[in-house]
């Protein structure tokens, strides 16, 4: 039955299969073993004529097919899902656009999320642990939920340790998903921003680094517009 559902999903994303996408994304190094460049509206619309069922999610998540990936968080089903099977995922992440997906599709719906939370904020082992904590919030933010204060603060002290403490040294991908997050905390109340923003002040030599102070900017930009 799975295999059949499988066979229906290729057919369907040969179809609609765009080697130029495809070839773009490779020629910037994201390759898996195959990627039908299908844009996500159009792996959406194909996994909307799917039931979300937790062995065919399986099946599609153990596949180095960018497609399948993508389309395992749009069929998984969340009560079925856990926190321990999320930390699975997460160690097999390829790719910052599946991270993103996994966060936006699956993770952030979970119950227990926020416990995760904590725990790959800390997880400087797998690659995509603090950027998925990241992408999580960002998500929680954007529908206007809080957290509850020991992670409220995490999130205030672990962002600025990615953004601004240049000896930790922190990926492109991971500032990037704390700058994103911050931008939906902040844009919460002009009190949540202002926070935000006052922190930048515990760490004044911020303005010795040209990328710091561009993060500063894009932050203040992003505030007052949503004032």
């Amino acid at each position: 039955m799975v295999e059949d559902k499988i066979k229906e999903i290729r057919k369907c994303l040969r179809l609609a299969m765009n080697g130029v996408i495809s070839s773009s994304m490779r020629e910037k190094g994201v390759v898996y073993k195959l990627n039908f460049g299908v844009p996500y509206p159009e792996i959406k619309q194909i996994a909307a004529s799917f039931e979300q069922d937790d062995e065919l999610a399986s099946a599609l998540w153990k596949e180095d097919i960018r497609e399948f990936k993508i389309m395992a968080t749009l069929l998984q089903p969340v009560e079925s899902f856990t926190c321990e099977r999320a930390k699975e995922w997460i160690k097999e992440i390829p790719h910052l656009e599946i991270a993103e997906y996994c966060s936006k599709n699956l993770f952030c719906k979970l119950p227990g999320i926020e416990k995760l939370t904590m725990g790959l904020i800390y997880n400087v082992n797998d690659f995509y642990a603090r950027t998925v904590a990241y992408l999580i919030w960002s998500e929680l933010f954007k529908e206007g939920k809080d957290l509850i204060p020991p992670i409220q603060a995490a999130f205030l002290v672990e962002s600025m340790r990615t953004t601004l403490w240049t000896d930790f040294g922190a990926p492109w991908m991971e500032k990037q998903a704390a700058i994103k997050a911050m931008k939906f905390y902040g844009r919460q109340s002009s009190q949540r921003a202002a926070h935000i923003m006052n922190m930048f002040d515990v760490i004044p030599e911020y303005k010795d680094v040209p990328e710091q102070v561009e993060i500063y900017n894009d932050l203040k930009f992003e505030f007052e517009y949503y004032r």
